[in-house]
């Protein structure tokens, strides 16, 4: 599922940084339970949600997910509050308001495509526990929720019972050796692996679903140690509410299981002067670009293409400058072309995570980001694109960007598309992983640039830069959606180029010049460059020190 933003031209200039500092969080008044929370911790638009350990507050009326209001109701024999998902919600973690009870909850929206299954990471160690006593642990707990829990999940806990436990087997090839190496890539180390307690058959017949959802008793999650020891496997969910089998399943193999959907998001893509100039020549124009190499590292694109070619394909016309385009061929090519122009010295490694219908497969992505990992033991100097992202964020895909950047390897994600905010209304998240993960990437003591404390990171969002405007693009995700709040990105760089007498433009595109540009840093530099967010109008993007770092 491709998106693709139009442009427009618009006159607000940073509306991003505006937006980035509109979240504000909601104490807890007395009168609210400490247990509160909401279950399931997920769930798609039209869904049934609940809240539970609220006290003082009506038993009906309305609350706000994000900025849509939807109604809820007391359910008697859980004492839980229901509510529906509005079809309107925005993706990914939002807000969840109670009007009349000023807590503030999380309700991950699931917006994804229909089909989309249940992807369990099993640690090897509890690989055995979970094939053994799958249904016979959903079945202690269908037992103890048969008169506590409301009827829609005792629902969802005898069918998904009623399944065979799922095939597992390892994620990748045993990853040996998981000690990283010195310098940058131990700052940003995994921590270290702690055997998670377990949540055992006794447990679940002597507790009901509400004592398992109190995070002050519920067990940290797991697998704590390499995802790419993990084994993994797939849960069919036809007719069942994602959200409630991924909450479910972690819930009664506490320490030993983790759950994503099985799709990751898509390519982002979204309107370029300088018509039929070569990428290379438009960053000479823009940026300066003298003698960037990239000699001695490998670009690792993970997209739509293979080594031998990319057989996605957009389809329908796009509106470029008022010209239709029909057709446009290839994404991850593109992206992997943008990259070599900018660091012609290195190679260039095609991972296809995407299919070419445009939808991304979070296991692929996850085996990818995992064999870029036993690369980088091998030695080399190595970056990773990702030209790709949802508004939900997986946390088989964060456990692998963090065993990669602890390993000295930095990534370029791209930061998101406006279409990506569309329907949207004030007070809606809009969302877009993994670029959304930059902050908390963060390693190392702050440096004092321009009256701003910043620190370096191992994962990039990229944001647009307009070439023909000089200033932030108006394809970026959140411009022009006043109200709707968004993580500021990291970086700008240019994201229109011209390739085949097509033109390909939005936040995918600027995320390879990035990559291009951490390849050629790397090639005679120590770690990563410090690459703040420049909004100045008609200043460049990116200093002249960083893209011009080598001789």
């Amino acid at each position: 599922m491709i998106r693709t933003a139009f442009r427009t031209r618009l006159p607000a200039l940073l509306p991003l940084l505006l937006l980035g500092a509109a979240h504000a969080q909601l104490s807890a008044p007395a009168t609210v339970a400490r247990t509160a929370g909401v279950y399931p911790a997920a769930a798609a638009p039209g869904e049934t949600a609940w809240i539970f350990g609220l006290s003082g507050v009506p038993a009906e009326g309305k609350l706000n997910i994000g900025g849509q209001t939807t109604e809820y109701r007391l359910d008697r024999p859980s004492g839980w509050l229901a509510f529906q998902v509005p079809q309107a919600a925005a993706g990914g973690p939002q807000t969840l308001t109670l009007r009349g009870a000023p807590q503030t909850l999380r309700l991950n929206v699931l917006t994804l495509p229909p089909g989309t299954d249940a992807l369990v990471y099993v640690r090897p160690d509890g690989a055995k526990t979970v094939q053994a006593e799958y249904t016979r642990r959903l079945q202690a707990l269908t037992e103890t929720c048969a008169k506590s829990c409301p009827a829609e999940v005792q629902s969802v806990l005898k069918r998904l019972g009623a399944q065979p436990a799922p095939a597992l087997a390892p994620l990748t090839a045993p990853v040996k050796g998981q000690g990283v190496t010195p310098g940058l890539a131990a700052r940003a180390a995994v921590p270290p692996a702690v055997r998670a307690p377990l949540i055992n058959l006794n447990t679940l017949k002597a507790t009901n679903l509400t004592g398992l959802l109190n995070p002050v008793a519920r067990p940290p999650a797991a697998p704590a140690d390499s995802i790419c020891s993990a084994l993994a496997g797939t849960v069919p969910t036809a007719g069942l509410p994602l959200g409630q089998v991924l909450t479910l399943l972690e819930l009664i193999f506490a320490g030993d299981l983790q759950t994503d959907p099985t799709w990751v998001g898509y390519p982002t893509q979204s309107d370029a002067p300088y018509q039929n100039e070569k990428p290379i020549t438009v960053l000479q124009k823009v940026l300066q670009v003298r003698a960037a190499s990239g000699k001695g590292t490998t670009i690792h694109v993970l997209d739509t293409a293979t080594p031998t070619g990319d057989s996605f394909v957009m389809d329908g016309d796009i509106n470029y400058y008022n010209q239709l385009y029909g057709n446009r061929p290839y994404h991850g090519r593109a992206v992997g072309e943008i990259a070599r122009a900018v660091a012609p010295g290195a190679q260039l490694n095609y991972r296809q995570v995407c299919e070419k219908d445009g939808t991304c497969s979070t296991l692929k992505t996850v085996q990818a980001l995992c064999a870029v990992a036993a690369d980088a033991r091998r030695g080399g100097r190595h970056v990773v694109n990702l030209s790709l992202g949802g508004p939900n964020p997986t946390r088989g895909l964060e456990l692998a960007l963090r065993e990669v950047t602890a390993l000295g390897v930095p990534v370029a994600a791209s930061y998101g598309n406006r279409d990506d905010c569309a329907g949207l209304v004030a007070g809606d998240r809009c969302n877009h992983y993994p670029a959304d993960w930059t902050r908390s990437f963060e390693f190392g003591p702050a440096v004092n640039l321009a009256s701003r404390s910043l620190r370096p990171t191992m994962l990039f969002s990229v944001a647009g830069w307009d070439i023909a405007g000089g200033q932030l693009a108006t394809y970026n995700r959140g411009v022009g959606n006043p109200g709707v709040l968004t993580e500021a990105p990291s970086v700008q760089a240019p994201g229109e180029f011209w390739l085949g007498g097509y033109p390909y433009f939005g936040t995918s595109f600027a995320a390879p010049v990035v990559s291009g540009l951490l390849a050629s840093w790397m090639s005679c530099q120590p770690g990563v460059p410090l690459l703040p967010l420049i909004t100045t109008p008609g200043q460049a993007p990116i200093a002249a020190s960083v893209v011009n770092a080598c001789p």
